[in-house]
């Protein structure tokens, strides 16, 4: 039996590559083939990898082929051949299902190409004369052959469930599922737009699986359907499902059309504990000609409605794309600024990326596009922003990372923003340039030095109520925990009796271990009313809360 080893490399290495999974999963059921996985992450030097898989000798590598790891499954397939002449390497994914006749004629040392989704491909391919075998892409002496295009699985319920039990034990990791495939909208952007149908699992397969993850101590699962609630039919009965069979300690991550909820779903989602779903909304922008461009249809109004009544108890990532056609750096700001305004936990910044097989990509010369040619294709200027602006707001995208996206700094940022400026893209494209000046972006930070560089800035800006703000950053800095440093800015006040006194009327073991998870501060500004006024803020870290008390230790 000849030893076929299907190779993964993620982006990080909580990930985990659900493709592979499913492919040795079919095939393993509907054959006597076995297959075995090699997963690493794109961290991992190439040595190291060329290492593990020599190891393995296999007879056939499978890579699974994706923006992040191309560079080095091509760089790998090269440096393979030297050492295992005689393996046979097949690439599929996407990253190789456009455009395949060239990459073969390019690189002689990959011997076949699977184009498209690959279960049947792959489980023919291994017992079926490969002149007979659709999506495959292979060589006949010096000719290229390929026998045409796979039909889709119509009956996904064929395919089984992707993880072993074992796999299910791990905590560490961020698992995949997959309750549909495909999507209707022509995002002219997007890979999916290119596969028009949208199939389904059944109803009754999905509970199935989704149950495994439920009784398994795993952490996080990630729905990879491109846009999650298309059907409500299923949709609400997938989510009821999930809040029936409610365990704490899991999150469900899904990618969402927020413009298609109604009343009754909005009312459901309030009913959802908090934390436990966590959504995906791709804005990508709000400037009317820029979405017509890309295909897109937001509703602003309903958008934003819908978006607010859910953010109460949904943790929400808001994308945005930054290098589309007609939106230029001042629009952007615009785009920004309507996101941000919705206060979700995160703000993704995209930039727009050229992938080939997509309506932009095959747009690229209308709107005079210049884009990196090697993976991740990322655009570098257009007719309507230059590479200087695309650069700037590279850095502000890191600053937003530091300053938003953290979840660090939510009192002493907003209250910067809402008394220095008008508005927040102005905030962080403010120290973002300041950021470049010092150098600051070039090396990693300490949550400490943050909170430092970030008092710095105030003091460079020579903004006036200096006071006022080091009590909003006094406040944040100490919600992140038991730090046991106090920045050379923060000014230490604690009443020792009143700490013991607050302690002991606490549920704590000891003087001791209510000193380790909690901490007393005086203030002389109370940020919750706006008030000068010395108070104490006594903040408990087991639940994550605060009380205020009054000179007079009225608790209030």
């Amino acid at each position: 039996m000849k030893k076929i080893v299907l190779t993964a490399i993620n982006s990080q290495y909580v990930h985990l590559n659900v493709a592979v999974r499913y492919l040795k999963k079919y095939v393993e059921k509907n054959s006597e083939i076995k297959l075995d996985i090699y997963e690493t992450n794109i961290n991992n030097q190439l040595i190291n990898i060329i290492k593990d898989l020599f190891e393995m000798q296999p007879d056939m590598i499978v890579f699974s082929t994706y923006i992040w790891n191309k560079e080095y499954v091509f760089s790998l397939s090269k440096e393979l051949k030297k050492i295992l002449p005689n393996v046979k390497i097949a690439l599929g994914g996407p990253e190789v299902s456009y455009e395949w006749e060239k990459t073969m004629r390019e690189n002689e040392e990959i011997d076949y190409i699977f184009t498209g989704e690959g279960e049947k491909i792959l489980l023919n391919f291994f017992t079926q004369d490969i002149s007979q075998v659709k999506g495959v892409v292979y060589r006949v002496d010096e000719e290229i052959k390929y026998n045409g295009i796979e039909p889709l699985i119509e009956n996904l319920d064929i395919i089984p469930f992707p993880y072993d039990e074992e796999e299910l034990q791990d905590r560490t990791k961020i698992f995949y599922y997959e309750s549909s495939r495909g999507c209707p909208f022509n995002c002219s952007y997007c890979m999916s737009s290119i596969d028009k149908s949208v199939r389904y699992y059944s109803i009754e397969r999905t509970k199935e699986d989704l149950k495994r993850f439920i009784d398994s101590p795993i952490k996080l699962l990630k729905f990879v359907d491109r846009t999650f609630n298309l059907s409500k039919e299923k949709y609400m009965v997938i989510w009821k499902f999930l809040l029936e069979n409610y365990r704490e300690g899991i999150t469900f991550h899904f990618e969402i059309n927020a413009n298609i909820f109604d009343e009754e779903t909005l009312d459901f989602l309030e009913t959802v504990p908090k934390g436990y779903f966590q959504f995906e909304i791709g804005v990508q922008t709000i400037d009317v000609q820029a979405m017509k461009s890309i295909g897109r249809v937001n509703n602003l109004e309903r958008l934003e409605h819908n978006i607010r009544r859910i953010s109460r108890n949904i943790h929400l990532h808001l994308d945005l794309i930054a290098g589309l056609p007609y939106e230029t750096y001042e629009k952007f700001r615009y785009s920004f600024d309507y996101v941000h305004s919705m206060k979700p936990e995160m703000i993704q910044l995209g930039f727009l990326k050229l992938l080939k097989g997509t309506k932009m990509y095959e747009e690229r010369e209308k709107y005079n596009y210049k884009y990196f040619s090697k993976p991740p294709y990322e655009v570098f200027s257009n007719d309507f922003i230059s590479f200087a602006e695309i650069v700037k707001l590279k850095n502000l995208e890191k600053v937003l990372d530091f300053y938003y996206n953290s979840e660090k700094f939510p009192e002493s940022v907003q209250w910067l923003i809402e008394n220095h400026y008008e508005s927040a893209f102005s905030f962080y494209e403010d120290i973002a340039d300041y950021f470049d000046k010092k150098g600051y972006l070039k090396v990693s930070h300490k949550e400490s030095t943050l909170f430092t560089l970030l008092y710095e800035f105030y003091l460079e800006k020579n903004f006036k109520d200096r006071e006022i703000f080091v009590e909003y950053l006094k406040y944040d800095y100490l919600m992140l925990g038991k730090t046991g440093f106090y920045p050379e800015w923060f000014k230490s006040e604690k009443d020792g009796e009143l700490y013991d006194e607050i302690i002991r009327e606490g549920n704590y073991k000891s003087i001791r271990e209510g000193h380790k998870n909690s901490e007393l501060e005086r203030f002389s500004y109370n940020i919750f009313t706006k008030e000068f006024e010395d108070i104490y803020v006594f903040f408990d870290y087991r639940n994550k809360s605060t009380r205020v008390i009054k000179n007079n230790r009225e608790e209030k």
